[in-house]
């Protein structure tokens, strides 16, 4: 019997029973035990086990839900761990709680404006100015709202005010500096950095502004000059080595950065810091370094989910799939809404190509993550997959609603958009993502896509030269530059740079394609298949390298080979809207109109805006005569999309010509005039409507416009003749009546326009 036994066993029945009701008591008293949790808390913090402190400040919480005290150290704790949501919501719960607390109010707005709720931490500003008119933190938290609001006059005079009430303050001319240099003035930023630091030498935080400046202006070896010398002001500073670290990173100088990423891990002890060492290894492809480190996050709980998913992504990319979606089902079977594991599972399942799968990780994510512009951002990138580019569009549209910076997303749309041939529209995102992030290259590739696209050449080559000089190895842009040289019928500059592209990234699908397009365009067929094939052996069941040897075969009238190619696309990937369009495109060219018509209509089953199929369905019938088909394709086309411009012509034309409401004709013609003013069938047939309504006026007007557009067309000529002529100007009418049969003796109504043109000359000569 031990001691402890001895002494229990000796202990009288009263006093027993005197512990015992005092532990009960103990228990039953919520501020006792509010105490000890609190006190638990604290200490785990003091010695960096922040998950463990989390713990015990929610257990001293929920021993007293108002304890606004508690929920300031509980929103502390989860700011040290990372996690900005839940240490908002606790700061916003102890403000309530504590409606002077100045300090809680304050952080409450600093994390709002962290989050982009500019709106919100402007309100939380004006809370505590409108008690203490002259506090500088809230001064300053104002201006940086008002900044974000994009008012940056208001934000700078806010500032100015902040720097009245404290001139001596470096920090706040810091502020004003970076207001500055967001409006451009980089003159007035460097002025007030350097203010700063002349108030405040010893500030580690205004060497890191005046670094910061440098590095955004390009001034590398400057910015790296202040950053140092922030971090020997300030050994501790974890934020100042991150910065350097990242500056490394982002300069190509990134195993300079090494030293500084292990130093915030020293001084921190974070899981984050941890972390984030652990994702440079995995950025330098250096498993050996980063598995231990995120194999010891593995083995705590309040780490492990994060290490597992990051440890599944090592696994995939090093070609261990199924030992990455194990890790990512162990994670989800304790967490089925694990907004990480999902999304990194939709990841692989894309990379895998495994389409419908992905396609189902990524919905249940959005569906429990309805907030999350990440899930729909993933969905964004599942569609543009399957090649439905319209619910791609919805997708990454519901991401921008959810974070309206959201410029990866609004670059996304801007490629959907100029593959589908709207380039005005391309050119119009990219510009509006480029506002908001001029330094994003890959929104100013698509401008340059765009501006391609509709011709504008000059300012095309503008924008390639401001990415050639700052990313003179991307074969993307070299890509582009072929393009351009192409456009401007320079064929051996053109091949030029698709080789060097095709150098610098071997299997760029791009570049190959500009190359065989040279080629197809110069006969050389056989050099043509030559590289298709090459290509094809090396990926067989590539399905974009399927679609561009598809093409080129269509191109070189080998029919079979095309069709056998696009069919094996769509074996591959049962979703792939492109692949339809073209097996229906290589019918067309062949004289097979019902199988393209079968191939559309596999497409308009699948896609769930099929507008461009329904409308050449539409087209299709209307060659063979069948009118009502090719009708009742049109008005689904228009049901699908009002604006659908082709359809809408054409079901105007077919309204015009069997009887049907010249209203509603009218209707139509003008929804196509207004997106396709240039298009001279367009312009025509609002022009013959307008004719057939009485209107002769309009209907000269804008016949008058058709035969600008297209001189040499005689039925054209014809029917401005007919307008010119119920308006009273024969003399017109009968040189456009001549000008018609002039170029053809035979179009429809040529006998008419005889006929007509010997009445007005008759007429002429009477008088």
């Amino acid at each position: 019997m031990s001691v402890c036994m001895l002494v229990v066993n000796r202990m009288s029945r009263a006093a027993m029973t005197l512990i015992l009701i005092c532990t009960v008591a103990c228990a039953r008293d919520p501020q006792a035990a509010k105490a000890k949790y609190v006190a638990s808390g604290d200490r785990y913090l003091a010695s960096g086990q922040v998950a463990e402190a989390i713990i015990e400040y929610r257990n001293a919480v929920e021993q007293d839900p108002r304890a606004g005290d508690v929920r300031i150290k509980l929103a502390d704790a989860y700011v040290r761990a990372g996690s900005g949501v839940n240490a908002l919501r606790e700061y916003v719960r102890a403000a309530d709680l504590r409606p002077d607390d100045t300090e809680v109010a304050l952080r409450v707005g600093g994390l709002m404006l962290l989050a982009g709720q500019f709106d919100d931490a402007r309100a939380w500003a004006g809370k505590v100015l409108a008690k203490e008119p002259t506090h500088l933190q809230a001064q300053i938290l104002l201006a940086n709202a008002l900044a974000g609001l994009k008012d940056l006059d208001a934000a700078i005079a806010q500032i100015e005010e902040a720097i009245r009430l404290a001139p001596d303050r470096g920090a706040t001319y810091a502020n004003l500096g970076a207001f500055e240099l967001q409006r451009g003035q980089t003159n007035a930023a460097e002025q007030a950095f350097k203010k700063a630091i002349e108030l405040d030498p010893r500030s580690s935080a205004a060497r890191l502004a005046l670094g910061n400046f440098y590095w955004s202006a390009g001034r590398w070896q400057e910015a790296e000059i202040s950053f140092k010398a922030a971090i020997s002001l300030d050994p501790e500073s974890a934020v100042g080595y991150r910065i350097l670290a990242n500056f490394y990173v982002a300069t190509n100088r990134a195993a300079e950065a090494e030293p500084h990423l292990k130093k915030v891990v020293d001084i921190t002890k974070a899981p984050e810091s941890t972390l984030a060492l652990a994702e440079y290894y995995v950025a330098r492809d250096d498993e050996a370094s980063a598995r231990p480190l995120l194999e010891s996050l593995a083995a705590a709980p309040a780490t492990a989910a994060v290490a597992e998913v990051r440890l599944a992504a090592l696994d995939h990319r090093h070609g261990r799939s199924q030992d990455a979606y194990d890790r990512l089902e162990r994670v989800l079977a304790n967490d089925r809404a694990n907004l990480p594991a999902l999304l990194a599972k939709t990841s692989f399942q894309l990379t895998d190509r495994k389409l419908d799968e992905a396609l189902s990780s990524v919905t249940f994510a959005t569906e429990q993550h309805p907030d999350s512009a990440a899930a729909f951002f993933g969905l964004g990138r599942v569609q543009t997959a399957r090649s439905q580019k319209q619910a791609a569009i919805s997708a990454y549209q519901s991401t921008i609603r959810l974070n309206p910076r959201a410029t990866d997303a609004k670059v996304a749309v801007a490629r959907l958009e100029l593959a589908s041939g709207n380039s005005d529209a391309s050119v119009g995102l990219a510009r509006e993502a480029l506002a908001s992030n001029p330094e994003n290259p890959d929104a100013r590739l698509v401008l340059v896509r765009g501006l391609l696209g509709r011709g504008d050449l000059q300012a095309a080559e503008a924008e390639l030269k401001t990415l050639s000089s700052r990313f003179p190895d991307s074969a993307a842009v070299h890509v582009e530059m072929g393009k351009l040289r192409a456009r401007r019928r320079d064929a051996v500059g053109a091949g030029k740079q698709f080789e060097r592209a095709l150098e610098l990234q071997p299997d760029s699908s791009d570049a190959l394609a500009g190359l065989v397009a040279l080629d197809l365009a110069a006969r050389r067929f056989a050099e043509a298949r030559s590289r298709v094939d090459e290509a094809l052996a090396a990926r067989p069941d590539d399905p974009a390298m399927l679609m561009m040897a598809g093409r080129a075969s269509a191109a070189m009238a080998e029919f079979d080979i095309a069709e056998a190619r696009f069919r094996r696309v769509i074996d591959i990937e049962p979703s792939h809207l492109a692949a339809y369009g073209s097996l229906a495109q290589v019918f067309i060219r062949q004289g097979r109109l019902d199988q393209a018509l079968a191939e559309l209509d596999q497409l308009t089953q699948r896609d769930s805006r099929p507008v461009a199929a329904l409308t050449l369905a539409g087209m299709l019938l209307d060659r063979q005569g069948k009118t009502a088909a090719a009708r009742e394709r049109y008005e689904r086309a228009l049901q699908a999309d009002p604006e659908a411009a082709v359809a809408a012509n054409n079901l105007a034309w077919i309204y015009a010509h069997s009887g049907g409401n010249l209203d509603i004709a009218l209707q139509l013609a003008r929804t196509a005039y207004a997106k396709l003013p240039k298009t001279p069938e367009v312009s025509h047939t609002l022009g013959v409507i307008y004719y057939k309504k009485e209107l002769f006026s309009d209907a000269a007007r804008t016949l008058e416009a058709t035969v600008g557009l297209n001189p040499e067309n005689a039925l054209y000529h014809y029917h401005l003749g007919l307008a010119y002529e119920k308006s009273g100007d024969r003399a017109r009418a009968a040189r456009h009546l001549a000008r018609a049969l002039a170029l053809n003796t035979d179009f429809e109504g040529a006998s008419d326009a005889r006929a007509l043109l010997a009445s007005l000359r008759t007429e002429a000569a009477g008088s």
